[in-house]
């Protein structure tokens, strides 16, 4: 393999996974994070995706040394919780500085490299939230929603060009986004806290007992060889899956009744 490989995020979880694997593969992987995650298996980069200077510098460094990039895979992201009348505007800023800009920020790098080679693939992490309006996830799934109609957009305006951009939807991953996830709001709130408390717990349980990151190296992969990208992929359990195609197809009082009862949100 002789394809030059950007992930963002690489400092552990699936990020991480992903880059160590590619890279045993025999990709020429460069893994990013604001500390440059140190490994034996990739190449570490810094890289904030939340910095726009040092998106530039990273991006510039690579081709500096490779003379191109022709796989971006944003991973990068962090997750929040609260409610939505409780969620100062400042950590609604949070989600989506990561989550959507930095996202951005690295594909407007890029672009430019790849319609020069008239290739590249950038592979887009979402999350099966980002199609589901989850209680306390509503600034997760909103950035996360946002980043996925910009790669639709992105996806009819550089094909011409020789490249494809595609985003993957996974459930819940058994990662440490809980240890950094931004939290808006007090378990003891009058209003929320008992409702939050419950589903917090139920977060946390269907990450501890989610999907191994280790699967989204081979997934990648195979992402990587196809000739025609898909727009969307979708990676989780029946249940998480099924919730998705409930949603389409159930009347609205019963699909949110199933919901709240899931998060325990009636309680």
């Amino acid at each position: 393999m002789n394809e030059t490989v950007l992930v963002t995020g690489a400092s552990s979880g699936i990020g991480f996974e992903i880059a160590s694997y590619l890279s045993s593969k025999g990709y020429k992987v460069y893994g990013a994070s604001r500390t440059a995650p140190a490994s034996d298996n990739f190449f570490p980069i810094k890289i904030d995706v939340t910095n726009q200077e040092s998106v530039d510098i990273g991006i510039n460094q690579i081709i500096s040394k490779e003379g191109k990039i022709d796989i971006l895979i944003n991973n990068a992201g962090v997750g929040s919780a609260g409610a939505v009348e409780k969620t100062p505007i400042d950590d609604i800023k949070k989600s989506f500085e990561v989550n959507l800009f930095g996202v951005v920020r690295l594909c407007q790098a890029v672009l430019p490299h790849m319609r020069k080679q008239k290739y590249g693939k950038i592979i887009n992490m979402s999350t099966l939230g980002s199609m589901l309006g989850l209680p306390f996830r509503g600034f997760y799934s909103g950035s996360k929603g946002a980043m996925d109609l910009m790669t639709e957009s992105l996806r009819l305006e550089v094909e011409r060009f020789g490249i494809q951009a595609c985003t993957i939807h996974p459930g819940e991953v058994r990662t440490n986004i809980g240890a950094h996830r931004i939290i808006s709001i007090e378990k003891d709130d009058k209003v929320y806290g008992d409702a939050i408390e419950k589903a917090f717990n139920e977060l946390d349980s269907s990450v501890a007992h989610g999907k191994d990151p280790k699967l989204f190296g081979p997934y990648i992969e195979r992402i990587i060889l196809s000739k025609k990208v898909k727009r969307n992929y979708y990676i989780g359990t029946f249940n998480e899956l099924l919730g998705v195609k409930l949603k389409k197809f159930l009347p609205y009082y019963i699909y949110e009744k199933i919901i709240r009862a899931y998060f325990k949100a009636d309680d």
